[in-house]
């Protein structure tokens, strides 16, 4: 009976150290992984950040009339070569280009 006990116990003690080791590699690999991906969040926040302020960028007043002026050749309109017109009662406003129908008053 001794015997067994002495076996199952030099049996049992590589077994456990073998057991920590194993634990002690998982841990790693999850660490490196949660770390990783906490590199990965962080890339993506500053992304989104850059993101925004871009969209702040584009959508200001100024740059869409720069864009406006620049790359789509439009400008402020001439009064003068607009031409009112009220039809049953609904008003609408001519241009030389085309109508636009609104709050245009005669």
């Amino acid at each position: 009976m001794k015997r067994i006990i002495t076996a199952v116990l030099c049996l049992a003690v590589p077994a456990l150290i073998l057991l920590n080791a194993w634990e002690g590699y998982r841990y790693n690999d999850l660490a490196d992984r949660v770390s990783d991906l906490e590199k990965q969040q962080q890339n993506l926040l500053e992304s989104n950040r850059d993101a925004i302020a871009q969209i702040a960028y584009e959508s200001s007043p100024t740059r869409i009339e720069e864009k406006a002026a620049g790359k789509l050749d439009l400008g402020p309109l001439d009064q003068s070569s607009v031409t009112r017109i009220t039809v049953s009662g609904a008003e609408v406003a001519r241009t030389s280009t085309g109508a636009r129908a609104g709050g245009a008053t005669p």
